[in-house]
C-alpha cells in the first residue's frame, strides 16, 4: 500500500493529511473517508511513529490523524516535536475509551481531538471537516486546540483512553519534576516532592508549559489514586489553576477582541454530535458573518433556545437522543410562536429523513450527512431568501364522515409534495388534522382483525415449515483479512414467503393466500421463540433482489486483536436478500367463519441460511448458514432489524 493517497480527482491539493494507522485494512478504510470529507488535502500513511516522523518532516501536515488502538510507544515524545514543528496543526485521536462526555471534556481546553472508537463515519467527517475547516483563522480559534497548546492534561487522557501503562516523567521550571503512573488506562499514582496521590496530580496539573516524556511501564508500587479514571481525573483538572502550556505565540490571523453583536438572520442548529455543530457554525459564520448562531446538543435544550431566539431558520438533526426531529417539528407547527419557522433536515438515515419531511409542513428542505460546506451554504442561503412560511392552523380533531372530515381528505389528497433531495420547496400553509383510519384495508395488506379461537395442528408427523424473511443490508462487518464477518439487516417488506414440506399438513390447513409478519415474541437472551403471521387478501408475491450494493460509509469497528472494517450501503442501492428459517407450526388460530386468522410458529434454533434467491424457499439447503446474533422489534413487536454472525 503506498505511503500517500491521492486527493480526489479533479482537485488540487491545499494542504496535508498524516494518517499513522498500523493496519493495512483500516487504513485503507480511514484513507478513503479522509478523501472523502478532505477532497482538497492529500493524505499519508504512517505505520509507526518513526516512519510518521519522517514523513511529518516531508509533507507538513495540517492535521494529524492517529488511531491509538493498539498505543503506540514513544507518542508522548514524537507529539512535542510536532508541538515545536507543526504548532498550528492539529490532532484527531482515535482511541476505545471515549465516550461523547470525554471527548466533549477534552475539547474545551485540550490541544488533541478524540472520537470513540468504534466511530459512525458521519461523526468522523465532522470532526476532519471541523478541524480542517474556516474556524482555524476565526475567534474561536483560540479556545479549541492545536499542538501549541499541548499539555499534561492531552498526555494523561491519550495514555488512559487507549487503556495503556506508561510512566509519564514530567518536568517544569523551577526544578519541577513529578511522576503519573497510568496503569491499564487507570490513574494508579502520582507524585512529586512530598506530595502523593490526587494532591500530587492537582500540582502537576496546574504547572504551565510542563514538557512530559514516557519512561517504560511503571514500576510496583503503591496505588495512592483511586476509582475509575475520567471523574477522578476531571474532578482534579478542575481543581487545578490549569495555564496554557506553550509559551509558543499565537497565530497572527487569531481575533483578540470580542465581536460586537450581529445584525443579521437567525438560525438554531440541534445536533448531537459537537464536531457538526463546530463545522456548521464555523462554516455558515465564514460565509455569511451577519448571522447570529445559537447551537444545542439536544432535541430539549433546542426547543428552549428556538423559544428564546425565535429564529428565521433551525436545522435539524434528524437522530437525536432524547427527541427526534420529526416530534420537535411538530411541536413547533403547534405553536402560532414557532409555527412559520422553516426547517432545514438533516440525517444520515435519508429514507427517514425524507419520509418525515413528507409529512412535516415546516420541512422545507433536507440534506443527507455527510456534506459539504458549499452545500449547506447554498441551501441555507436559499431558505433564507425565500418568502417565509405562513403560520399554522391549529391542530384540530375532526369526527370521520362528518363534512370537515370530507373537505380535510380532499385538502390532503390535492396536496402536492416535492421529493425533500436537498432542494428547496414551498409548502402551502400546513394543516393538522387528526382523524381516525379507515376499516378498509388496502390491497395486499392484512386482513381486518376478528374474533379469533385457538385451534391444534390436526395432521400427523412433524409440523416442520420454512419461513422466509426479506431483509435490506444495513451494514456488513469484513475482517483485517476482508472475510466476511456479521451482516446487520433490517425487515425490507412484512411480506413473507413459507413453505410447507408436508403435503398431509398442507391438504389440513389449506394456504392459498400470502402472509404478513405478525407480533414477534422473544426470550430473556432476545432471540426469538414465537413469530405470527396473518393472511393477507393476495397472493404471495417474492419481493425483487438485489445481489450487490453500492458502498456508502465505512466504519471502524473492533475484532478480537485486530480491528476490520464494516462497510455501509449508499440509501439508494442496498443489497436485498431472504432468510430461510426452519420453525414448526404450532397451533392455529381461526376467525369465527373458520378462516385462519394467525399461524403461531415456533423458532426451533438460531441458525438459519440467507440467499439472494427470491425463490430459494423450497430449497432449504441453499444459501449461506448464518445465526441470529440480536433481533430488535418495532413498535407494534414485528421484526425490524436483525444481527446476523456468519457460521465458519
Amino acid at each position: 500500500m503506498p505511503a500517500s493517497l491521492p486527493s480526489a480527482a479533479g482537485t488540487t491539493p491545499r494542504g496535508s493529511i498524516l494518517l499513522i494507522e498500523e493496519y493495512d485494512a483500516l487504513a485503507v478504510a480511514i484513507g478513503s473517508a479522509l478523501k472523502k470529507f478532505a477532497p482538497r488535502h492529500a493524505t499519508s500513511v504512517a505505520r509507526s511513529i518513526a516512519e510518521a516522523r519522517v514523513l511529518a518532516d516531508q509533507i507538513a501536515p495540517d492535521l494529524f490523524v492517529i488511531d491509538f488502538d493498539p498505543p503506540y510507544s514513544g507518542i508522548t515524545e514524537f507529539l512535542h516535536e510536532m508541538q515545536n514543528a507543526r504548532p498550528d496543526a492539529r490532532a484527531l485521536i482515535i482511541a476505545p475509551g471515549i465516550s461523547h462526555e470525554i471527548a466533549t471534556e477534552c475539547r474545551a481546553h485540550g490541544a488533541l481531538q478524540f472520537i470513540e472508537k468504534r466511530f459512525e463515519v458521519a461523526d468522523f467527517g465532522a470532526a476532519v471537516q471541523a478541524l480542517l475547516g474556516p474556524w482555524r483563522e476565526a475567534e474561536s480559534a483560540t479556545s479549541r486546540g492545536t499542538l501549541r497548546h499541548l499539555g499534561l492534561p492531552d498526555i494523561v487522557v491519550l495514555h488512559c483512553a487507549s487503556g495503556s501503562s506508561a510512566l509519564l516523567k514530567v518536568n517544569a521550571s523551577g526544578d519541577r519534576a513529578g511522576d503519573i503512573h497510568v496503569v491499564d488506562g487507570q490513574i494508579f499514582h502520582a507524585e512529586t516532592g512530598k506530595l502523593r496521590g490526587e494532591a500530587a496530580l492537582d500540582e502537576m496539573l496546574s504547572w504551565p508549559r510542563a514538557r512530559m516524556r514516557e519512561a517504560g511501564k511503571p514500576a510496583p508500587t503503591p496505588r495512592t489514586i483511586h476509582g475509575a479514571w475520567a471523574p477522578v481525573f476531571f474532578e482534579v483538572r478542575r481543581r487545578a489553576k490549569f495555564a496554557s502550556p506553550s509559551s509558543i505565540p499565537p497565530s497572527e490571523n487569531a481575533s483578540q477582541e470580542k465581536s460586537s453583536p450581529k445584525p443579521g438572520k437567525k438560525i438554531v442548529v440541534i445536533d448531537d454530535t459537537e464536531m457538526l455543530l463546530i463545522f456548521v457554525e464555523d462554516v455558515l459564520a465564514t460565509a455569511e458573518p451577519n448571522l447570529q448562531i445559537t447551537t444545542a446538543l439536544k432535541g430539549t435544550s433546542g426547543m428552549k433556545e428556538i423559544a428564546r431566539v425565535l429564529p428565521d431558520l433551525v436545522i435539524l438533526d434528524y437522530s437525536l437522543p432524547d427527541l427526534n426531529g420529526d416530534e420537535i417539528c411538530r411541536r413547533l407547527l403547534q405553536d402560532e410562536r414557532t409555527a412559520h419557522v422553516p426547517v432545514l433536515m438533516m440525517s444520515g438515515h435519508v429514507p427517514e429523513m425524507t419520509a418525515a419531511a413528507a409529512r412535516l409542513d415546516n420541512v422545507v428542505a433536507t440534506i443527507a450527512k455527510p456534506f459539504f460546506s458549499d452545500e449547506l451554504v447554498d441551501l441555507v442561503r436559499r431558505i433564507l431568501t425565500a418568502e417565509p412560511l405562513p403560520a399554522s392552523v391549529s391542530v384540530e380533531t375532526i369526527t370521520p364522515g362528518s363534512a370537515a372530515a370530507v373537505a380535510a381528505a380532499d385538502l390532503l389528497r390535492d396536496e402536492t409534495k416535492q421529493p425533500a433531495d436537498g432542494k428547496y420547496r414551498s409548502k402551502s400553509p400546513p394543516a393538522v388534522v387528526s382523524a381516525q383510519p379507515s376499516k378498509q384495508p388496502e390491497p395486499g395488506t392484512t386482513a381486518p382483525k376478528a374474533p379469533t379461537f385457538s385451534a391444534p395442528v390436526i395432521s400427523d408427523g412433524r409440523h416442520d415449515v420454512v419461513l422466509g424473511l426479506f431483509l435490506e443490508v444495513v451494514s456488513m462487518q469484513f475482517t483485517p483479512q476482508l472475510q466476511m464477518g456479521a451482516v446487520r439487516a433490517r425487515l425490507s417488506s412484512f411480506t413473507v414467503s413459507l413453505h410447507v414440506p408436508s403435503a398431509a399438513l398442507r391438504e389440513t390447513l389449506p394456504l392459498k393466500t400470502g402472509f404478513q409478519l405478525g407480533r414477534t415474541e422473544l426470550d430473556g437472551n432476545g432471540q426469538i421463540t414465537i413469530v405470527r403471521l396473518i393472511p393477507t387478501l393476495q397472493p404471495f408475491q417474492p419481493a425483487q433482489m438485489r445481489n450487490a450494493f453500492e458502498i456508502a460509509d465505512v466504519t471502524i469497528m473492533p475484532a478480537h486483536a485486530r480491528d476490520g472494517v464494516e462497510l455501509i450501503p449508499a440509501a439508494a442501492a442496498t443489497m436485498t436478500m431472504q432468510l430461510l428459517a426452519h420453525l414448526e407450526l404450532a397451533g392455529v388460530e381461526l376467525s369465527s367463519s373458520f378462516e385462519i386468522a394467525q399461524l403461531i410458529l415456533k423458532w426451533r434454533s438460531n441458525s438459519v441460511r440467507v440467499t439472494l434467491s427470491s425463490n430459494a424457499v423450497t430449497s432449504e439447503k441453499s444459501g449461506t448458514a448464518f445465526e441470529t446474533a440480536a433481533v430488535q422489534l418495532d413498535n407494534s413487536a414485528r421484526i425490524a432489524e436483525m444481527l446476523l454472525n456468519r457460521i465458519r
